[in-house]
């Protein structure tokens, strides 16, 4: 890399005049202070250069959650670009990264003959801004440029160019920006959700596949292209750094390969010392972000083997500001100097006035820097992806990983199964039953070897973490982790897989995509039909049921039907006309075993839609997923804003009121007057509090997840108290794990559980019911010990034995607490039945 050519701005050449440089589109230099684009304004620049130049194709890779087009941009030079180069490049890079089965002399051949694939993505991060705004210039420079270098990496590169990951969010947010610009709240931030249910949580979906644009993205990143190299562009540099860069610190995750981490480190010194190069001081390495949680857009390309870079550039605003050194803190979280150099900030930025063109300038030399490494290490980084894919061959040769399908629910299973195959995992289903040992797997069981290209993808979701114990200081806090630190995918969803230390021998077939298993409806019915309890697409059919005006009731003990006995909380389908038809339809559709009933069990509780209401005080994140998810299992809802709260009349309207996770203040108070316009400012108030405590003294259900049961633990005088409250985070810390849970199935909110599960938590409550309450039932409970499944625990000695699911009388109504996220990021499926049997209790009569 020693005297390399620099690109910037002013050495592009005009190789073709036909070429619309950006402003020329726009009407402006992409980057200018007070301007941003909107995303159509960018795509329709990015068609004009599709157009204009034959070093680039523009195609669409998927409609957006609010059906945009997404476009993905694919530069490199014209001859590599004609229809059969191209897809010959393509598949190259394909078959080398599932080159497991490639000799190494073959694997060196063939890339010898490849192109390295790289790849740069905008905008996944709405409100960061400069990602998005960089993309017209960035792909000008890239398809235009006539220095050597540039050749270079057109002729050695397929570039893979994402203008914009969240399409959405970029034009809300460039909307937002210019209808207040000039006002006071020019700078305050958009206030909604800028992705349709995740908001800027969006970057927490990619080993679930969740939202379109992560499905979009992923099918290019994991199946379509696998490139060796990827630089996911964000805007939160550390304070007062101007950017962010590898190298990343510590704990880093045992299950990637070294040659990742080693690439890693690579392109991060070749982005620092290029920075430094064109004199763009402050770049900050090994701070705050690590390597360690799987799921981010540059985090899970590691466990496919795949260099994955983020960037964290500074100012995330169009509008330019004077940054005060004085102002700057002394140090940065690990007790680095802001001020003075250092290995990893050699050249601190000593502060002053900052534009988002400076910002921009920043992301497009970093992009080129880890495209001039693409290039010059073409061959040795198709080679090595070939070598980690016979590494992750070798070394799981003797650990085979089975899905059995006779368990409970088997359709969460095979939805297990899809998310494994969205990573590109390979997968395979059992035509015929096999034996294992004492243990016989029935046909439609599924395996998954240990040995294939992408192990580590592997073990990271079908095994336990176990975060190491790393401290700010010796008996110190726990040093943050970048996010979780344990999320087995398996847990979460509740599924059981066996892993078995042999290579198992079966007649299977290869898995493309899973499909439902098949369903099945056993007869028809005396009396009902029953679904089970213990399947999470029940609460589906169900509310499919309910809406066509069919009648269903709960069992309130266990049920006897044709083939076999089902749990407390069954549900029971009494026939009508049409139902044997719909009954039929949701098993074939859904995967479930419905079972006939010819005699009416002793006790029944009728359940009726519930008139759900969610709370919404804007920009939550865990609104967004619960949303989600309720479309998803087909329960009605309605938005409830602070507004309709302080509004009151309540039970009117709903039967069981939702609060996603927030703290009590937070919903009480809102955000502060003057910091946005009035209808975003402000929240419940004391009067909503009243409101709500009136609503279910009236009837009513109000469900609370994780933190939001300090509302009723606080204002409605339930005997309930939160054993965590005050509790030092040296003596209780849950940095996002995967924990044990005790579950009482004979409870109403506990229907269609065995006797343990597992739950998420990242530090919820505790409860502690008081002595001699009346009304107060328990669901669930942490165990006494052994409670850490995946991750990371401190404070087993506070919550263990303590209630973890409560739900407390009060009035006519009822609240139920649950002290954890039952579907944290719609990934865990395995609690979801806490959520779906707590909100029907609102429907009993």
């Amino acid at each position: 890399m020693i005297g390399a050519p620099v690109l910037t701005s002013g050495s592009v050449a005009t190789a073709d005049k036909r070429v619309p440089k950006p402003e020329a589109v726009l009407g402006w230099v992409p980057c200018a202070d007070f301007k941003l684009a909107t995303y159509e304004q960018i795509a329709d620049y990015y068609r004009k250069l599709d157009k204009a130049s034959d070093r680039m194709k523009l195609v669409e890779i998927g409609k957006t959650s609010e059906g945009r087009p997404q476009l993905m941009a694919i530069v490199s030079s014209e001859k590599n670009l004609k229809d059969e180069n191209l897809e010959r490049y393509r598949e190259t890079s394909v078959r080398l990264s599932q080159g497991d089965k490639l000799s190494e002399k073959d694997a060196r051949d063939l890339a010898k003959t490849g192109k390295a694939v790289a790849w740069v993505d905008f905008g996944i991060h709405s409100t960061e801004v400069a990602g998005h705004q960089t993309a017209p210039q960035f792909a000008y420079d890239l398809v235009t440029s006539e220095t050597p270098e540039a050749q270079s990496i057109r002729d050695n590169v397929v570039t893979l160019l994402v203008p914009n990951v969240n399409p959405d969010g970029g034009t809300k947010v460039a909307e937002w920006y210019r209808k207040n610009l000039g006002g006071p709240y020019q700078d305050a931030g958009y206030p909604e959700l800028y992705q349709k249910y995740a908001g800027h949580d969006n970057n927490r979906d990619w080993y679930m596949f969740n939202l379109q644009e992560t499905q979009n993205v992923g099918r290019q990143l994991f199946h379509e292209w696998i490139p060796q190299v990827m630089h996911n562009v964000h805007q939160t540099a550390v304070f007062p750094a101007r950017i962010s860069i590898p190298p990343y610190e510590d704990p880093l995750n045992p299950n990637i390969h070294p040659q990742v981490v080693r690439g890693v480190n690579l392109v991060g010194d070749a982005m620092g010392q290029r920075l430094e190069r064109e004199d763009k001081g402050g770049a900050l390495a090994r701070q705050s972000y690590d390597i360690w949680w799987n799921g981010g857009a540059r985090t899970a390309p590691y466990y496919h083997n795949q260099i994955g870079i983020l960037t964290e550039t500074a100012h995330a605003s169009a509008t330019p500001r004077y940054y005060d050194p004085a102002s700057f803190p002394k140090t940065f979280a690990d007790g680095t100097s802001t001020s003075e150099p250092s290995v990893f900030y050699p050249s601190p930025w000593k502060g002053g006035e900052w534009h988002l063109s400076q910002s921009c300038e920043y992301i497009k030399t970093a992009s080129w820097a880890m495209l001039r490494v693409a290039s010059d290490d073409r061959e040795a980084l198709l080679a090595g992806v070939a070598k980690m894919a016979r590494d992750g061959a070798k070394n799981g040769a003797k650990t085979t990983y089975v899905i059995p399908a006779d368990q409970a629910d088997f359709p969460t299973a095979t939805k297990l199964v899809d998310k494994l195959r969205w990573n590109n995992v390979r997968v395979e289903r059992a035509t015929d039953s096999f034996v294992v040992g004492e243990r016989t797997y029935p046909a439609g069981s599924y395996l998954v070897r240990e040995a294939q290209p992408y192990r580590a993808a592997v073990l990271d979701l079908l095994n336990a973490q176990k975060y190491p114990d790393r401290r700010l200081y010796p008996g110190g806090p726990l040093e943050p982790p970048y996010d979780i630190t344990g999320y087995t995918l398996s847990f979460q969803m509740g599924v059981t897989v066996d892993k078995l230390d042999e290579k198992v021998r079966a007649s299977t077939v290869d898995v493309d995509w899973p499909t439902v298993p098949a369903g099945v409806v056993a007869g028809a019915p005396k009396h009902a039909y029953a679904l089970d309890p213990r399947v999470n697409d029940s609460a589906t059919a169900v509310n499919a049921l309910l809406a066509a005006g069919d009648k269903v009731s709960r069992s309130d003990g266990e049920v006897t039907t044709r083939t076999g006995k089902l749990p407390a909380g069954t549900f029971l389908v009494t026939p009508g006309a049409g139902t044997d038809t719909r009954v039929t339809e949701l098993a074939t559709r859904l995967g479930l075993s419905i079972a006939a009933v010819d005699a009416k069990p002793k006790k029944v509780t009728k359940i009726a839609a519930p008139r759900v209401g969610l709370y919404d005080g804007y920009n939550n994140y865990d609104e967004g997923w619960t949303r989600l998810i309720l479309e998803q299992f087909g329960f009605g809802y309605e938005k409830l804003t602070n507004a309709a709260v302080r509004a009151g009349d309540l039970r009117a309207k709903f039967d069981t009121i939702v609060l996603p996770d927030a703290t009590y203040n937070s919903m009480r108070n809102g955000r502060a007057a003057g910091s946005l316009p009035a209808e975003y400012t402000g929240g419940m108030t004391d009067a909503g509090v009243a409101n709500l405590k009136a609503f279910v003294e009236a009837g009513g259900t109000v469900v609370t997840l994780n933190r939001a049961a300090q509302l009723p633990i606080e204002a409605f005088d339930v005997p309930v108290t939160d054993v965590t409250q005050g509790v030092e985070e040296t003596q209780y810390n849950i940095p996002g794990s995967v924990l044990n849970l005790n579950v009482d199935g004979s409870d109403p909110v506990g229907s269609g559980f065995g006797s343990n599960t597992a739950a998420f938590v990242a530090d919820g409550p505790a409860f502690e019911v008081e002595e001699g309450a009346k009304g107060v039932s328990v669901a669930a409970t942490w165990p006494e010990s052994n409670l850490l499944k995946s991750g990371f625990l401190l404070g087993e000695d506070v919550i263990g034995g303590k209630a973890a699911v409560v739900t407390a009388k009060v009035g006519d109504g009822q609240v139920v607490m649950i002290g954890f996220k039952p579907q944290h990021r719609a990934q865990s499926h395995g609690t979801y039945r806490l959520l779906f049997n707590a909100m029907y209790l609102g429907g009993q009569s």
